[in-house]
């Protein structure tokens, strides 16, 4: 595995249009301060936890038994159950978040369900080296993905919500089309299904 091969992966499965969406809608009303606090936080949440996942990935498949096509499907189910929550502006957990975004937009970052199983399964399948290589990808990822958010929060100030929201619905579409996909390759991979061209 080389580290475009790596970065171009991930930046599919947990790049800034995936954290750009949960960015906007759990700091709607949240100051710039707040808005700084959260990125940072759940920055380094993310890296801390993907770097857990590269490192003891392959130890956890393996003590579970948890082959690649049940990890694809089991994903594929939880992105369609989320991108359906989004497009009809459905929310999961009905209290306050007292943490004020920072548990919503972690969530959205290390809870991704594509890319957690993305790593388990390039985790599984790494050897030292490459792993040292998805280990660095990943990093450039969630770095980008900071820039990205930083960036994003400037512009809110000149932007109105409502093109914002706008921009979640399309997203949330897309992301339950990638679900759809996921779950028939996840089928297709434990052969419960034939290929499906």
């Amino acid at each position: 595995m080389t580290f475009v091969e790596a970065f171009s992966i991930l930046v599919a499965v947990v790049g800034p249009p995936k954290i750009l969406l949960a960015f906007v809608s759990d700091t709607e009303h949240a100051d710039s301060r707040r808005r700084w606090r959260v990125a940072l936080t759940t920055t380094a949440i993310a890296l801390g936890t993907g770097l857990f996942v590269i490192v003891a990935g392959r130890l956890l498949v393996q003590v579970f038994h948890i082959s690649g096509g049940a990890l694809v499907l089991a994903s594929g189910v939880i992105l369609f159950v989320h991108a359906l929550d989004l497009v009809l502006d459905r929310k999961q957990e009905p209290h306050v978040d007292r943490t004020g975004g920072t548990h919503e937009l972690a969530t959205a970052y290390y809870a991704n369900p594509v890319a957690v199983a993305y790593l388990f399964l390039m985790a599984d399948a790494s050897t030292l080296p490459s792993s040292f290589v998805l280990a660095g990808a990943y990093s450039a990822v969630i770095a980008l993905d900071l820039v990205a958010i930083l960036v994003l929060g400037i512009l809110l100030r000149y932007v109105k919500m409502t093109y914002t929201w706008v921009l979640v619905r399309i997203l949330g579409v897309l992301l339950a089309a990638l679900g759809v996909d996921l779950i028939i390759n996840g089928l297709e991979q434990l052969q419960i299904i034939g290929e499906v061209k």
